[in-house]
């Protein structure tokens, strides 16, 4: 299931109520954006991918979520469930799922606004402002860096380019937040943190 032109929503009650750690994350906002009959769809495509129905779904699942016609993949797909697999067990519950989906669909809004030539892709510039509008507030420069490494040519991204280079801003918001448990701004890691970060970046 994908929205292409999704409205976003903000509800204050939910008929799917998250646990409390969940509420703690930067991406439970996405959740609060989602209107009920949304989260029942968003459970119907969830159930009839957790095959084992175990209450979890693994990158190897979701990648055959939809986005325009497309399937996600399972290179996205991967780096997207470690964005909101916060104790690393490779699996997203049904919670994650729908924060993942609307975030996704936020995306797909932000690249569609950038995009005023209508070329289907876009630009470092355009990156910005899109990243910006999604709540991702990089300097340009780090931005472009980011840019280049997918499209060391220049050209524009892609869709499932942006939504990559993305997930590689989300997921660095989250593993920066989970090693973060105060919300202090600021983190300490020892060396071998650092490394087990890199790994996962």
């Amino acid at each position: 299931m994908y929205y292409s032109q999704p409205v976003v929503h903000t509800t204050t009650t939910f008929a799917f109520a998250p646990p409390q750690r969940f509420t703690t994350f930067w991406y439970y906002s996405l959740y609060t954006q989602i209107q009920q009959a949304q989260l029942y769809e968003m459970q119907a495509w969830f159930m009839s991918v957790d095959l084992n129905r175990n209450g979890q779904i693994s990158a190897q699942e979701l990648q055959y979520l939809m986005i325009g016609g497309t399937h996600l993949g399972i290179e996205t797909a991967s780096k997207l469930v470690k964005v909101f697999d916060c104790n690393r067990s490779g699996q997203i519950d049904f919670y994650e799922y729908a924060a993942l989906h609307q975030f996704i669909n936020n995306l797909y809004r932000s690249f569609c606004a950038n995009d005023r030539n209508f070329s289907g892709t876009i630009d470092a510039h355009e990156i910005h402002n899109a990243l910006m509008t999604s709540g991702f507030n990089l300097p340009f420069h780090t931005v472009n860096y980011l840019f280049l490494k997918i499209s060391p040519s220049g050209y524009g991204l892609l869709f499932t380019q942006f939504l990559s280079l993305c997930g590689t801003v989300a997921l660095t918001r989250s593993l920066f937040e989970w090693n973060d448990p105060m919300r202090t701004g600021m983190v300490h890691l020892n060396l071998t943190q650092l490394y087990d970060i890199v790994s996962i970046v």
